[in-house]
């Protein structure tokens, strides 16, 4: 038990005591998401929050061009959804797609919300998880804000640097902003380095 990749990333932000995480793991339901299909979609309201086992997954949304941006990418260990949507039952503002086959486990709100109640773990830990990802996100917006579409490919290749095999092109080119041939010329510029 104690290799499950949720009780890893579990411990990773709070003391998960092994007896609590075996009812927790029976929260879930295994599910495969294959390559391509949406785990849900802008306008919709998120029915569960999933964590990532196996696979990649995008964050997106829709740009006023009618352009698909790349926000985030989920990878193995990572929380996928929207929570916002999730807890307040208000439609999503992006979609979630699958980037390779996925497998995930998933919660939907009935079960969330009993495991937000009956274990005192699991609710510490949302709630460190949550200062965490508020710290993560707010450095994001201050890199994205003020960072070139160069500056942010090299911050690829010192943070993800996997994502340059993992990815596509065009998912790497969506995420910086720019087009595909843009991120070809941006390639051979860091080369260069």
């Amino acid at each position: 038990m104690s290799e499950h990749l949720l009780f890893t990333t579990l411990q990773q932000r709070h003391h998960f005591p092994t007896t609590e995480f075996e009812k927790f793991l029976a929260l879930f339901e295994e599910a495969y998401l294959p390559k391509n299909d949406m785990l849900f979609t802008t306008g919709s309201i998120v029915k569960q929050v999933c964590f990532l086992m196996k696979g990649c997954m995008r964050q997106y949304h829709i740009t006023a061009n009618g352009d698909e941006r790349n926000i985030f990418f989920a990878e193995e260990g990572w929380w996928c959804g929207e929570m916002d949507s999730f807890i307040n039952l208000t439609p999503s503002t992006m979609s979630m797609q699958a980037v390779e086959d996925c497998h995930i486990l998933c919660m939907d709100r009935e079960k969330w919300e009993h495991a937000t109640r009956t274990i005192p773990d699991y609710a510490l830990y949302q709630i460190k998880n949550r200062g965490y990802t508020v710290a993560w996100l707010k450095g994001m917006l201050s890199n994205i804000s003020v960072e070139t579409p160069d500056e942010k490919y090299r911050r690829i290749l010192k943070e993800t640097p996997h994502w340059i095999n993992r990815l596509p092109q065009y998912q790497i080119a969506s995420y910086l902003g720019v087009t595909p041939e843009t991120l070809s010329r941006i390639r051979k510029r860091n080369m260069r380095l």
